[in-house]
C-alpha cells in the first residue's frame, strides 16, 4: 500500500502548534517541564525566547517557516512577536495555524479489516521519504536506534507533526571525537586561565592555539551523527506506530495486567 494514502493534511489548530512548541521545550530540557515552566497560551514571546536558547525573534520566525512549510513575511511575524514582553505564544500560533497544514491519519484497511496501527507506520514511512531519508527497507521490526541514530532530525520532525504534544524523552550520546575536541577546549581553557594569572606567555600562546583548534573541532564534529540516541520506552519502529496510533499506551497497562 502506498504510504501517502494513510494520511491527509488538514488544517494546523493553534492547540496543535502550542503542543509542538511543549515539544520542543521538553525535549530541549530532557525532562518534563515544572509547571512554572511549562509553555502555554499566555507565555510572552520574550519568555518563550529565553527558556528556549533562541537567539532573536528574527531567527526563530526563519526556523519556523522552514519546519511548517509556511511564508510569512518580516513584517508579518513583527506583528506578533513585537513588543516581545507583551505577545504571547497565542498570537504566534493564531497566525503560524492559519496558514500550516499538518498529517492526519487514515486508518487504512488489510484484509478487510481496519488497523490504526499499520496505517501510522506507513504514514511515518512516508513522511520520512517525503523529507529525503531512503525508508523503503524499513519494517515495523526494525530497530529505532540505529535509524534514529543516522536521521535524528527527520524522525524528530515527521513525529512532532504526526503526534504533536506526545513526543516522548529523547536520549542522546554524543560521538567520541566531538566529546574529545569538547574536554580539550575545557582544559585549554583552563590552562589558558592558569597561564594568564602566571604570566606564562609561551603558555598563553599555546593554550589559544588549542582552544581554537578544540572549537574548530567542535564545530566540525557536529555534523556527524551521534554515538547514539534512543527514545525513551521504545525499540522498535513498531512500538512508535502504536505511540502515533495511540494505541502505546494502552498495550503497557495491558501488560502489567
Amino acid at each position: 500500500m502506498n504510504g501517502k494514502k494513510t494520511f491527509s493534511e488538514a488544517q494546523a489548530k493553534p492547540e496543535q502548534i502550542l503542543a509542538i512548541f511543549q515539544d520542543w521545550q521538553r525535549l530541549e530540557l530532557g525532562r518534563s517541564p515544572d509547571d512554572k515552566e511549562i509553555l502555554s497560551f499566555q507565555t510572552t514571546v520574550n519568555d518563550w525566547l529565553d527558556a528556549e536558547d533562541f537567539l532573536d525573534w528574527k531567527s526563530v520566525s526563519k526556523g519556523l517557516n522552514e519546519f511548517f512549510a509556511i511564508n510569512f513575511s518580516k513584517d508579518e511575524w513583527r506583528t506578533v512577536m513585537k513588543p516581545e514582553n507583551k505577545k504571547t505564544l497565542l498570537e504566534v500560533c493564531i497566525l503560524i495555524s492559519s496558514r500550516a497544514t499538518l498529517p492526519v491519519l487514515n486508518e487504512a484497511k488489510f484484509l478487510g479489516a481496519s488497523c490504526k496501527t499499520a496505517s501510522a507506520f506507513l504514514a511515518l514511512r512516508a513522511r520520512l521519504q517525503i523529507a529525503g531519508v531512503d525508508a523503503t527497507k524499513l519494517r515495523p521490526s526494525s530497530n529505532l536506534d540505529e535509524f534514529l541514530r543516522l536521521h535524528t532530525k527527520a524522525m524528530v520532525n515527521a513525529t512532532l507533526k504526526l503526534v504533536p504534544g506526545r513526543m516522548p524523552e529523547i536520549k542522546t550520546k554524543s560521538n567520541l571525537v566531538h566529546r574529545f575536541f569538547a574536554w580539550t577546549a575545557l582544559a585549554s581553557l583552563v590552562v589558558l586561565i592558569g597561564s594568564e594569572i602566571c604570566s606564562a606567555h609561551a603558555l598563553t600562546a599555546l593554550s589559544c592555539m588549542a582552544l581554537l583548534i578544540s572549537f574548530l573541532g567542535v564545530a566540525t564534529c557536529s555534523y556527524l551523527p551521534p554515538a547514539k540516541v534512543q527514545i525513551v520506552g521504545m525499540e522498535t519502529f513498531a512500538d512508535l506506530s502504536r505511540l502515533i496510533a495511540g494505541e502505546f499506551e494502552m498495550r503497557k497497562a495491558q501488560s502489567v495486567l
